[in-house]
């Protein structure tokens, strides 16, 4: 039984002139759905001003980012999980919390 999985799901599919798999159709499913999740669980985090959700939601951003972008610089490990996503993350972090310093003094 598992091995007819296996069998099925390996087996090449054209969709709209690309020849894939289920298996990988499947796993970019996956990826887009994390993906938009990230990008958008940071918003209640911000409304609510919770700093720990903020940070954990934008370094999971920062992490599904340099997955998909896949730049060539960040191939290795060390650019794909330290260099891009760390500062990414503290950036954006520091932007929340200076923007909140500067709406306090406008309003």
């Amino acid at each position: 039984m598992k091995s007819r999985f296996i069998e099925i799901t390996n087996k090449s599919i054209k969709v709209y002139d690309a020849e894939t798999t289920l298996k990988e159709l499947a796993m970019e499913f996956l990826i887009n759905f994390i993906y938009a999740f990230a990008a958008n669980i940071m918003v209640p985090f911000i409304v609510l001003k919770s700093d720990i959700g903020i940070f954990i939601s934008f370094l999971l951003y920062a992490y599904m980012l340099s997955y998909i972008l896949n730049r060539d610089k960040y191939e290795s490990k060390l650019g794909r999980y330290i260099l891009m996503p760390l500062p990414y993350t503290l950036g954006a972090f520091t932007a929340i919390k200076i923007g909140y310093i500067l709406a306090k003094l406008i309003i």
